[in-house]
């Protein structure tokens, strides 16, 4: 008997075998295929709407892939199923070793959880000017885990992304606009007339500030040493430094010309005896 002739007997006596196991294999490549399709489709697409976003590029690389690697998983895992293969156990392993992995990683995984937020909601963008955990600085980057700001004084301060989402975030870039508040303390003997004009003549000479937001002069409460006057104006975010430290200067200016002193405040002394 010639070898065909074995080939042929063989097909014969298994044929149904044989073309249902060929039709498996046939099924895996098409899910792998399109697996693999799906996966880089999605993976651009995610890369796509976080660059537009303005996203961290390192931030933007490791979520883009994570995404694809996780759907071939998913992928791997469905073709050796069709394959005949019990994925039962494979998926309780992978499970398990994935708890155990948690288990073992709650701070790392909270601070990336809390990471993929800020990316989402956006609180704070990069350069922004904002007071997180009770610092105050501008946003250097914000990485996979961390956030990291830059104090007005040089120093580099890296926070956990989950303390960054449990506390309070002040923002003082996002508005186009600033208030400015003051407390002016004068002398008990001082005309408050006289007090409102110069502050108004202080604010008047002001470059910068806008007016047409409105300017708040109100008597405020009567000190242990002085009477407090409140000065509020409005400016825009970039010019907020230069216009407080000049009106402060034209307040001082005008005061000392009027003959207005600013007292200092009273502090208590403790006297041995």
């Amino acid at each position: 008997m010639t070898f065909w002739q074995n080939v042929i007997q063989f097909i014969e006596k298994y044929d149904s075998t044989v073309v249902n196991y060929l039709l498996h294999i046939a099924f895996a490549i098409i899910i792998f295929i399109f697996g693999r399709f799906i996966a880089s489709f999605i993976s651009k697409q995610l890369r796509k709407m976080l660059d537009n976003r303005n996203v961290e590029p390192t931030i933007v690389k490791f979520t883009s892939s994570s995404a694809r690697y996780c759907i071939i998983g998913f992928t791997l895992v469905a073709v050796l199923g069709q394959l005949g293969v019990q994925t039962t156990s494979i998926v309780a392993i992978i499970g398990a070793a994935g708890l155990a992995i948690g288990l073992a990683l709650q701070g790392s995984l909270s601070n990336f959880a809390a990471g993929v937020l800020l990316i989402l909601f956006r609180p704070f963008k990069i350069g922004e000017l904002v007071v997180i955990s009770g610092i105050q600085g501008n946003v250097d980057s914000i990485q996979i885990f961390s956030t990291t700001i830059i104090t007005p004084t040089g120093e580099t301060v890296t926070i956990p992304n989950s303390q960054v989402l449990s506390t309070n975030i002040v923002n003082y870039t996002r508005q186009p606009n600033r208030r400015i508040d003051l407390t002016i303390g004068v002398d008990y003997s001082a005309d408050i007339k006289n007090v409102y004009k110069i502050l108004q003549s202080s604010v008047d000479k002001t470059a910068n500030i806008l007016t047409n937001l409105g300017t708040t002069l109100r008597f405020n409460e009567l000190g242990a040493s002085s009477i407090n006057f409140v000065v509020c104006v409005w400016v825009t975010n970039e010019n907020y430094s230069a216009v407080r430290t000049k009106l402060l200067e034209n307040i001082k200016i005008d005061l000392d010309s009027n003959s207005i002193n600013i007292p200092f405040p009273t502090m208590a002394l403790n006297i041995k005896k």
